[in-house]
């Protein structure tokens, strides 16, 4: 009976990624914490603007195959940032990951702007 439970137990904790075959694999903030505590680490990390301004943090995992994208907390939504130090912050502190961070945007020339002051104030 205890290897049973032992056995369900690891089927929860694999529930967390969206699907093997989505090649935009997702993981919610509270399971990437989670899976940290639990001795996992994040050996790669990319940080993505959108066309909005907005940053969204993509994360490859010791044990995992693949990249994944960060969700909120308790939604398979994207979890967003402002500004990408904020983004950043989150990957350092959160996460323990000091390693090199690729930043990308997917924004195009003539698209709005947001300085880093206006980020600092819409924060605030």
């Amino acid at each position: 009976m205890g290897d049973t439970n032992g056995r369900a137990d690891q089927e929860s904790e694999e529930t967390w990624i969206q699907s093997a075959t989505n090649p935009d694999q997702q993981i919610r903030l509270r399971s990437l914490g989670i899976y940290l505590e639990n001795g996992g680490s994040v050996v790669d990390c990319r940080v993505i603007e959108d066309a909005e301004g907005l940053w969204t943090i993509y994360v490859r995992l010791s044990d995992r195959p693949g990249e994944h994208r960060v969700n909120m907390y308790k939604s398979d939504q994207p979890k967003t940032y402002r500004a990408v130090n904020l983004a950043v912050n989150t990957i350092r502190d959160d996460f323990g990951y000091f390693g090199p961070v690729v930043l990308s945007t997917e924004r195009r020339a003539g698209g709005p702007r947001q300085t880093s002051s206006e980020a600092d104030e819409a924060e605030g």
